[in-house]
């Protein structure tokens, strides 16, 4: 089984989707790509909202480790972490055309697992093999 693991610094948002392409080149995961995709959109332009407070010269952290099976990816910002968070199990229909609070939504339903650790969120995704 092949291990793979790599991390990128980020500064603001300017180069993301140049990240998440390398993330989705180097593992060659293109059959899961627009989960991927979404996952570290969403992942990483909340980091940089709410846990930088859009502040383009703080660093975000996105790490992952791979098994050919399973990804793990861990976004850090520089945020004091998380206070009592809860993803909502459904979109309400007052909140369905608002412009935010839906990104840990959308992950939570792609992904396989999530975990906040101070000012990390650890998202697990298993990958279509085949």
């Amino acid at each position: 089984m092949t291990m793979k693991k790599n991390e990128f610094v980020l500064y603001g948002l300017d180069n993301y989707k140049q990240v998440i392409d390398n993330v989705i080149n180097e593992l060659n995961i293109s059959h899961d790509c627009f989960d991927i995709k979404l996952i570290l959109t969403e992942s990483l332009t909340n980091a940089f909202k709410h846990g930088n407070n859009s502040d383009n010269y703080k660093p975000i952290y996105l790490r992952y480790i791979y098994n050919n099976m399973n990804i793990e990816f861990e976004i850090e910002d520089c945020g004091n972490g998380f206070k009592s968070l809860s993803i909502p199990n459904k979109l309400s229909d007052e909140n369905l055309l608002n412009d935010s609070g839906r990104g840990l939504f959308l992950i939570e339903c792609i992904a396989d697992n999530i975990e906040f650790k101070e000012n990390k969120l650890i998202i697990q995704k298993y990958l279509n093999v085949g």
